[in-house]
């Protein structure tokens, strides 16, 4: 089978991949290339005409919206800000269980109507700042975000949050819950349709 006419699979790098791998691999789609050994960046697994794409999270929505990739896990907290990209959302995988929160000291929503928000979730970070009726300027980080409100950077934080540990240890409390995030299937809207078998396969599959 030529490269271009296999279903493609595409998974994130980092905490998510970890957290799925050991669901593929009870399959019947489970990786044969070892990806720790391996520079490909395009996988065989034990069906033949599915082969599995390791990309960076952010990258999955876009190539299940340009058809490059039929099928892709990703967390919502990505989704959330790639909402206007075309995929079809498929099934919670409740992996990776965490949430996107507000942090900061703990008096610095008191009579605020304007907030520094560092964050590398700017479009989540505006409508829920607005929603609440606070004005947010944000300062787009991509990492390291605990540190911005210390140094002055920023007044408070939206991030992903899991047990707290790393606000507490930087002076910063979770404040709002402003949503509950996991890892999501998702899929090409024309693949639906034209390859609806696999689909459905796969997804039965990783659901039971």
């Amino acid at each position: 089978m030529k490269e271009e006419d296999s279903f493609i699979l595409a998974l994130p790098k980092g905490r998510v991949y970890e957290d799925f791998i050991p669901c593929l691999q009870k399959t019947r789609f489970a990786l044969k290339d070892d990806p720790k050994k391996s520079r490909k960046m395009l996988l065989d697994t034990e069906h033949p005409e599915v082969k599995v794409l390791i990309i960076r999270g952010w990258d999955v929505p876009t190539y299940i919206t340009s058809g490059a990739a039929h099928l892709g896990v990703v967390g919502k907290d990505i989704l959330m800000e790639k909402e206007e990209e075309e995929f079809v959302e498929l099934s919670d995988l409740s992996l990776g269980k965490c949430r996107l929160s507000l942090a900061g000291r703990k008096d610095v929503l008191s009579g605020s109507s304007r907030l520094r928000i560092a964050t590398k979730y700017p479009k989540s970070s505006t409508q829920y700042m607005n929603s609440i009726g606070i004005q947010a300027e944000v300062i787009y980080l991509n990492g390291a975000q605990e540190i911005a409100p210390i140094l002055g950077l920023s007044d408070a934080i939206i991030d992903l949050v899991d047990t707290g540990k790393t606000l507490k240890e930087n002076g910063l409390e979770e404040l709002k819950v402003i949503s509950e995030i996991s890892t999501r299937l998702i899929a090409n809207k024309a693949s639906i349709k034209t390859r609806s078998k696999l689909i459905h396969e796969i997804s039965d599959a990783l659901t039971q």
